[in-house]
């Protein structure tokens, strides 16, 4: 373990292992990321088009870290709906401001970050190999059928999850109205089946959207009679829906233009400023301007926010480990030196203004198609993401309708809600285990999911072990 975090920025850092293939992955990549980019900063109650201006420094650190030529991180799904459940983004957003949410999401990257690096020094990154497939599964589809929840609203509503709120009217449970995960598959349930507050613009729009995301790659790679990246579908329906929503006048909500930055009419012009202000331009606060002390109360203490941030470290590692088993590098990789990884990212992620980043399987199954060799993919598709997020793009991007990101995420999760191959498939205690754990995740939040999970496969572990004795 050790001596992977000595050598951490070998691979990345020795131009005899790079290649033409990585320049063109990673620019690829960041081409084919920017839906992803704005969908995702959307469901981490992030303004869209902080989802570009802060995926460059991530991408960048972890490239001298990882020993992966192909894995690529970032704000996915994933850490993005944990980060908002956990913390209640969406709601303190509108208590305080979308600064002072920015600020909270930031710190509690940088605490995730540390609470991987700490994972990672002490050599406790090794166990995540162990973690039983059957909490694995149950977690997957518990967080699967909560990123569906979270999304449905903006694909039926034009002001999508907000008109759902004002107008779902929660019940009554224990002297209190329903929170959590639990509130959220109600007003999921309530959506579907009110079919006379949807707007028929923005279900036109999310279903198109849809249908060109999960069949567009098929038909086109039968009509050209060759194989398509992975993610151009994905690429091609964000500019022809949003054509498409051009031309039909759509009212409805559009990730629109980014806040102007004001300027200073005093700014430096020396070459040796001018370095120091692009270096530094990336930052949204240092670590010592984050509000940590607002993390912990919003977490409820101490004892909870450390829990809570060492089990999301814990958990957004499960994601590098499905990027890893999915496409493995060549001579095995290292769970120490990727979790190390993970927490210099998260701690770039937080200083920028985002959540906690996690590996990426789609955009780390394009690196690996378009021929990545080193980690300069990562490298690359950094600098390509910040050439992405200069005002001139963000303009472009201003008009896309946000029940076309909100179709873009279902598309991506659907699938495995429809039918759940890896929970089928178990049986006896394992499928109690997997049950047992999507079903905590659905009513709570994918962390504490986890934790239900790991708990029960324990106890069906006890019980068997009891039994066998009594045989």
């Amino acid at each position: 373990s050790r001596h992977d975090l000595r050598s951490c920025t070998v691979m990345g850092l020795n131009p005899r292992a790079w290649s033409a293939g990585d320049v063109v992955a990673g620019v690829t990549v960041a081409a084919t990321s920017l839906p992803q980019y704005i969908a995702y900063a959307e469901l981490a109650a992030l303004a869209g088009h902080r989802g570009i201006s802060t995926a460059a420094p991530p991408l960048v650190v972890f490239s001298v870290v990882t020993g992966s030529p192909s894995l690529v991180v970032g704000l996915t799904s994933i850490t993005a709906l944990m980060s908002e459940a956990a913390l209640g983004g969406h709601e303190y957003r509108e208590a305080n401001g979308e600064a002072a949410w920015t600020d909270l999401l930031g710190a509690f990257a940088v605490l995730v970050g540390a609470a991987s690096l700490l994972f990672a020094v002490t050599g406790v990154a090794n166990l995540a190999k162990n973690i039983p497939g059957s909490v694995k599964a149950g977690w997957k589809l518990g967080f699967a059928l909560t990123v569906v929840a979270s999304q449905a609203a903006g694909a039926f509503f034009s002001k999508g999850s907000q008109y759902a709120k004002v107008n779902c009217s929660l019940p009554q449970v224990g002297g209190g109205k329903l929170a959590g995960g639990a509130a959220n598959m109600y007003r999921l349930g309530w959506t579907l089946l009110s079919p006379g507050h949807w707007s028929l613009d923005t279900v036109l729009i999310a279903s198109l959207t849809f249908v060109i995301v999960m069949y567009g790659k098929q038909i086109l790679t039968s009509a050209l009679g060759r194989e398509l990246l992975p993610g151009l579908e994905v690429v091609l329906a964000t500019i022809a829906v949003t054509i498409f929503s051009l031309f039909m006048n759509y009212d409805g909500s559009i990730v629109g233009l980014p806040p102007e930055v004001p300027t200073s009419g005093d700014r430096a012009t020396d070459l040796a400023s001018l370095l120091l202000d692009a270096a530094a331009g990336w930052v949204w606060k240092w670590p010592w301007d984050l509000p940590f002390a607002a993390v912990v109360d919003r977490l409820s203490g101490w004892i909870t926010a450390t829990a809570t941030v060492f089990a999301f470290a814990a958990v957004d590692f499960l994601a590098i480990i499905s990027v890893e088993d999915a496409a493995p590098p060549k001579g095995g990789w290292s769970p120490t030196r990727e979790m190390a990884g993970q927490g210099v990212a998260s701690l770039a992620s937080g200083i920028a203004g985002s959540g906690p980043v996690g590996g990426s399987l789609s955009r780390s199954l394009v690196a690996t198609l378009v021929g990545a060799s080193s980690p300069l993919t990562g490298l690359v598709c950094g600098i390509a993401t910040l050439c992405l997020a200069r005002p001139e793009v963000a303009t472009l991007l201003a008009p896309v309708p946000k029940a076309l990101l909100a179709a873009i995420v279902l598309a991506a999760v659907l699938p495995g809600v429809v039918r759940p191959k890896d929970v089928l498939k178990l049986r006896g205690g394992d499928a109690v285990v997997a049950w047992v754990t999507a079903l905590s995740s659905v009513a709570t939040d994918p962390t504490v999911g986890f934790a239900v999970g790991m708990g029960a496969f324990g106890l069906v572990w006890v019980v068997a072990g009891r039994r066998q004795k009594k045989e």
